[in-house]
């Protein structure tokens, strides 16, 4: 028998150390931090686009509050005691849950909700104490694997914004385990808290941008199915083939045997290249996304075990345990510290690249890590049987995503039409008095009866819009075929819903000097040959005339001025406003009337003839075409 600072250790026949169990204090423990995170990630997935709305400076001073908020546990502490610091972070943030259900991601709810869920977290390792570090990240990765297979039900779009039956059973369901292993934690007794050093507590700082990154990139199928070029239900699969790989490794109990600090310093790199290199407005495309999506998830959970392990161990010397709330807050601080400015980034570009917030995400988790990787804290046993039950069980995990398969069927085929009703629209991330709403698109674009729909601002898998697929969801909802193109990056773009066979399509990406925007186009056959459909999004304001003569030369040099062509999009200002010339040069004519539908245009060459254009609301224009 060997007592060390890192626990007890006990030598079985066969040789290999028995080890402390994963979860010391039973399952309960380990359901509540699951569900804790998970409820967390929605949180922050429904209050992130709610900050949009507002202008940078207000955005900023309302963050920047919210993320001191945790830095009240150390002084919570001493005046409550822990039990009710659990209470308060653990409990607001399942209270604050079921209230957003009931009455929608306000402003208000937002802030406040956000609030709760960072001083939750050091709420969590209060709780969490004596459990592994390993337990800890089992219970965080478990937890977002079942949220984000959950989502896919709903095809992304998260649950808090809507008011179904299906979706208060989620949310009833979610709060209400979490209610349950609350209680059970509460009335369960109090592990004395160990002396702890600063160098120990700065491990609890982890969590923060482990979820940061967790929310943008690595529980994100709609980012990956944008990214990667895959369908929504491969790319979950591809999710959750990384989940349930970092799974299997935590639960082998091999993940934090004699772990060098630097080791930790270069997983930390590898996992900032990786989320660097796919997330942000330079990043990769293409199916090596999901060569770096799998090893990344597993970097990340191994990472966030490495760095908790002295946080939440049950002994040792050192000052008050309040350093770790510290820790704790600063990872929550860290958290709205990336996901606020790479949120606001398509509307209000950074003096700098976002890939370096994804990036420096990955890079903090690693130097964190390296911080603990030598200190104390239980090690779990080897136990290759646990690696095996964790792949079975994310087995289950899938089903949402063979449901969600199974209930979207082909898009239909207006073979023989030789009339097109072209509808544009900028959806604004599909946000409507301050709350996430594509099914109010969808009607919205019913009405019109239209076969061809130009779609600017469209958010697939972007903060802006919750992390939604926004194209594939509207797509499956007006049963047409997608064509998507990115424009400030992979997850915020243009898009074509069509009922017509898509031939042909493509797009490009143009730097104007204020960011990058992106046109795209498909060729689509009708019943009397093929039309080309042209979508843009164009830099917004009078005072960006130079900026649109950019955008609008590089559109009209790719299109080349082929016949049969229609060219729709949101121009940014007035259509007969300054910075429309190249557009205008072309012999390219605009549809009567469309002068009524503030910026959004809608263009045609000589061999297609228009009816007049309508603007059946703000954003939105509609027109009939046909051959001349």
């Amino acid at each position: 028998m060997v007592t060390t600072d890192k626990g007890t250790y006990s030598e079985g026949p066969a040789g290999p150390p028995a080890g402390p169990s994963l979860v010391p204090g039973g399952a309960a423990r380990l359901t509540l931090i699951g569900v804790t995170v998970a409820l967390l990630a929605q949180t922050l997935r429904y209050s992130l686009p709610v900050f949009v709305e507002l202008s940078v400076g207000t955005a900023l001073a309302v963050a920047l509050p919210v993320a001191l908020v945790p830095f009240l546990a150390p002084v919570l502490r001493p005046l409550l005691g822990p039990r009710v610091l659990t209470a308060l972070g653990i409990g607001g943030l399942l209270l604050s849950r079921l209230v957003a259900q009931g009455l929608g991601p306000v402003l208000d709810l937002a802030v406040v909700a956000t609030a709760l869920g960072l001083l939750a977290l050091p709420a969590l390792y209060e709780s969490a104490r004596g459990l592994s570090g390993v337990g800890f990240a089992i219970a965080a990765t478990a937890g977002l694997a079942v949220d984000t297979s959950l989502r896919m039900l709903f095809g992304t779009w998260d649950a808090a914004w809507q008011s179904g039956p299906a979706a208060w059973a989620v949310c009833l369901v979610l709060v209400g385990v979490g209610v349950a292993a609350l209680v059970r934690e509460l009335s369960s007794g109090v592990v004395p808290p160990p002396g702890i050093s600063w160098r120990d507590a700065m491990g609890a700082a982890a969590l923060g941008p482990f979820l940061a990154l967790q929310v943008l990139v690595l529980s994100s199928p709609a980012f990956v199915a944008s990214s990667g070029w895959l369908s929504l239900t491969m790319a979950h699969l591809a999710v959750l083939a990384g989940q349930a790989l970092a799974l299997a490794f935590l639960a082998s109990g091999l993940a934090v045997r004699a772990v060098p600090g630097g080791v930790c310093v270069l997983g930390g790199t590898v996992l900032g290249l990786c989320a660097g290199a796919v997330a942000g407005t330079y990043a990769l495309e293409g199916r090596i996304v999901i060569f770096a999506i799998v090893p990344a998830q597993v970097l990340a959970a191994w990472l966030l075990a490495v760095a908790c392990r002295a946080p939440l161990r049950r002994a040792g010397d050192g000052g008050p345990i309040w350093r770790v709330d510290v820790g704790a807050a600063l990872g929550g601080f860290a958290l709205l510290a990336i996901l606020v400015p790479y949120t606001l980034n398509p509307a209000h570009p950074l003096p700098f690249p976002n890939n370096a917030l994804s990036a420096c995400a990955g890079i903090l988790i690693g130097l964190l890590a390296s911080i603990a990787a030598s200190r104390g804290g239980p090690l779990p046993a080897r136990a290759p049987q646990r690696a095996v039950a964790a792949l079975g069980a994310c087995l289950v995990l899938a089903v949402p995503t063979a449901v969600f398969a199974m209930s979207g069927g082909e898009a239909r085929s207006d073979t023989g039409e030789t009339r097109l009703r072209v509808v544009s629209y900028n959806i604004r991330q599909a946000m409507h008095d301050g709350k996430l709403d594509p099914e109010r698109v969808a009607v919205e674009i019913e009405a019109q009866k239209a076969n061809v729909v130009a779609l600017q601002d469209v958010g697939r898998g972007a903060t802006a819009s919750g992390t939604a697929d926004l194209g594939v969801w509207l797509s499956r909802r007006l049963d047409m075929a997608l064509v998507w193109g990115p424009a400030a990056d992979s997850q915020y773009g243009n898009a074509i819903l069509t009922s017509l066979k898509v031939e042909s399509s493509g797009g490009g990406r143009v730097f104007s000097g204020e960011q990058i925007r992106g046109y795209l186009w498909a060729r689509l056959r009708t019943g009397d040959g093929t039309v080309d459909v042209w979508t843009t999004r164009l830099a917004p304001g009078e005072e960006k005339a130079a900026h649109r003569r950019a955008e609008l030369s590089e559109l009209v040099r790719a299109w080349s001025r082929a016949p049969r062509t229609i060219v729709a999009g949101d121009m940014g200002v007035a259509l007969d406003g300054a910075g429309l010339e190249p557009l205008n040069g072309t012999g390219l004519r605009r549809a009567a009337g469309a002068l009524d539908s503030g910026s959004q245009g809608v263009f045609c060459t000589d061999d297609l003839v228009f009816s007049k254009a309508v603007s059946p609301r703000d954003g939105m224009v509609a027109v009939t075409a046909e051959a001349g």
